[in-house]
């Protein structure tokens, strides 16, 4: 059974999809043949420093025994020194995240997408209702590792429906939970949906 709290490791991963796959998938299936290797948010996540700006977290949530890939869900917060058009301002951190499907044999170059009609093919059924949960669990060990004072977020395409707005709401929540408040949104000059919130005096 897929874990819900520890490290996913790949021995793990590699155990857990053994013991789901019983007979080889053939290979005009392999983009089906992606595994769900979680059941739930893990308990424990891991903060790295990428470089001197850029912190992530990595959870794995899905791998191809096939292709020897594994799909990651990317939370990223990264110290952004730019003018901000909205507010001129010179320095804030950016959250985003990304799905990644990483080949661990190192013979396919990493795939990656911010689309959920593209990632769809990598997200199998039993993973796809724990991937915000798990992104908002990153924000907030993100947030509680670097401390950020000001958050901005963009959606990555322009005129967004509102129901893929959902999850940008759903994060800005998971912000003011962890003591943060939202003090713009709106629309920036190419269209996209964007938030910039501040921490509170108090945090």
């Amino acid at each position: 059974m897929a874990a819900t709290g520890g490290v996913l490791t790949l021995p793990l991963i590699r155990s857990v999809i053994a013991a789901k796959v019983a007979s080889p998938v053939p290979l005009r299936n392999q983009i089906l043949a992606f595994v769900s290797v979680i059941s739930g948010v893990p308990a424990l996540l891991s903060v790295e420093a990428e470089d001197a700006a850029s912190h992530v977290v990595l959870v794995p949530v899905a791998y191809c025994a096939v292709t020897d890939r594994l799909v990651q869900v990317e939370s990223r917060l990264t110290d952004t020194q730019a003018v901000l058009w909205r507010r001129k301002l010179t320095r804030f951190h950016e959250f985003s995240f990304t799905i990644l499907v990483v080949s661990l044999a190192d013979d396919t170059p990493t795939y990656e997408t911010q689309d959920r009609t593209y990632a769809r093919p990598y997200l199998p059924d039993a993973c796809r209702p724990f991937v915000i949960p798990i992104v908002a669990a990153s924000l907030r060990a993100l947030v509680a590792h670097v401390r950020p004072w000001l958050i901005y977020r963009v959606t990555k395409s322009r005129y967004p429906p509102e129901k893929a707005l959902r999850k940008d709401l759903f994060l800005t929540r998971t912000l003011e939970d962890e003591g943060y408040a939202l003090i713009e949104t709106g629309s920036d000059p190419w269209d996209r949906r964007f938030w910039i919130l501040s921490r509170a005096l108090t945090g």
